[in-house]
């Protein structure tokens, strides 16, 4: 693996060659002409899921510091500052339990429960836990665990990459649907 200070390196030259503005810029416009055309789409069908599409900068922006973030080891900290705003209520603590090891996990479940309990409420540990979360951050355990306790920087980048492309293919998919066309997997 490269060491931190030899990814900043490259990243500046990757950068300052205009390799990574030319690469964002391409995604960013197809990424844009695609969501549009499935906005109409939607629009066509009575739905909508897509929401607003982003500007090509905006978007050529997020993919440049999605770059930067991941070759420099700062993704986490993109995500805990883009993505969990938007997932959770607070962030606050989130960073203690992102990627969270499933045996502190339930270690933690446990601590919660019993600090519950201590004050007077009854319950399973997995209830009291998801009362906790939800009361703190405002989403179910699922969605908690799935997101925050089992993060995975890959699954997560991956994410933040090949979003949009996935919900125009959803899109896509519930247009063939509604034709007729079955499923397209």
């Amino acid at each position: 693996m490269m060491r931190n200070r030899a990814k900043k390196a490259l990243m500046r030259k990757l950068q300052n060659m205009g390799v990574i503005d030319n690469m964002t810029a391409v995604l960013a416009q197809a990424e844009r002409e695609l969501l549009t055309t499935a906005k109409r789409l939607e629009d066509a069908h009575g739905r909508d899921t897509i929401g607003e599409v982003p500007t090509v900068e905006d978007r050529q922006k997020d993919l440049n510091a999605l770059i930067e973030a991941l070759m420099t080891g700062d993704f986490r900290d993109l995500w805990i500052e883009n993505v969990a705003p938007e997932l959770l209520d607070t962030t606050d603590g989130v960073d203690n339990y992102l990627g969270m090891d499933a045996d502190e996990w339930e270690r933690q479940i446990t601590r919660w429960a019993e600090s519950y309990r201590d004050g007077g409420a009854e319950g399973g540990d997995r209830a009291l836990a998801a009362h906790h979360v939800a009361g703190k951050w405002g989403v179910d355990l699922d969605t908690f665990e799935d997101r925050v306790i089992n993060w995975d920087r890959g699954e997560e980048a991956e994410r933040l990459f090949a979003g949009n492309f996935r919900a125009v293919r959803d899109v896509m998919d519930r247009a063939a649907d509604d034709a007729g066309g079955g499923s397209g997997e």
